[in-house]
């Protein structure tokens, strides 16, 4: 049996903010411009970098349209570091769709329990949702090249998540956060399997999920 070890970076770190994700009272970036679109940096706690169109507001949303979710992995990450011949370009391909998949779903599974429906085209009272995974770092995968091959980590990688909110009939955004997180850091080894990653990285996105979801039932309430 091969062991590797791996450094600690996470796939997905628990984002458990007490405080929503844009529902919470924002102040703009001392001296910060503004984006092409014409967003206004703003303070939200817990999320590295944030923005807003001046005068929006999630007021009103009771569907949300999830745009599919892309996945890209940080240029740091090298597949031939994986295994003895490192990993296949479909191997690496099945990681994308997979974490893509289940960012779309942990996405929907969490609004659609908060009471707001999943849609899957424009119309009113719609926002549309486009959720993108960046500089993804997975530390620990299995090929299934090699099957007598097991790793072990101490945290399982680490993601960007870019979020950009919009109005799903004119396609005005919003909203537009970026927001990094490196995972719990563990006392012992973990074997880091499919199970492993798969726990880690939905754990990281329901958190975001939650915060989202805040959001929206904060704006029910807003003046």
């Amino acid at each position: 049996m091969k062991m590797r070890f791996s450094s600690p970076l996470t796939v997905a770190a628990a984002l458990l903010a007490a405080l929503p994700l844009l529902a919470l009272p924002l102040r703009a970036a001392d001296a910060a411009p503004t984006t092409e679109d014409g967003l206004l940096p703003v303070t939200v706690k817990h999320v590295d970098k944030a923005w807003k169109r001046p005068g929006a507001s999630l007021k009103g949303y009771t569907d949300v349209m999830i745009r599919p979710v892309s996945v890209a992995f940080s240029k740091s990450w090298n597949p031939r570091d994986y295994g003895v011949l490192g990993l296949r370009s479909d191997e690496v391909e099945r990681l994308r769709t997979q974490l893509s998949k289940l960012a779309s779903d942990t996405f929907g599974r969490v609004l659609s329990k908060g009471g707001y429906s999943i849609v899957t085209a424009p119309g009113e009272n719609v926002l549309e949702m486009q959720a993108d995974i960046v500089d993804l770092v997975i530390n620990g995968i299995e090929p299934r090249s090699a099957s007598n091959v097991h790793v072990y980590v101490t945290s399982a990688g680490a993601m960007r998540l870019l979020l950009t909110l919009r109005d799903s009939v004119t396609g005005t955004t919003l909203y537009r956060a970026s927001d990094f997180k490196r995972g719990q850091e563990y006392d012992r080894l973990e074997w880091a399997n499919s199970v492993f990653n798969r726990a880690e990285a939905e754990r990281a996105l329901e958190g975001w999920a939650r915060q989202l979801k805040s959001a929206l039932d904060e704006a029910k309430t807003a003046p």
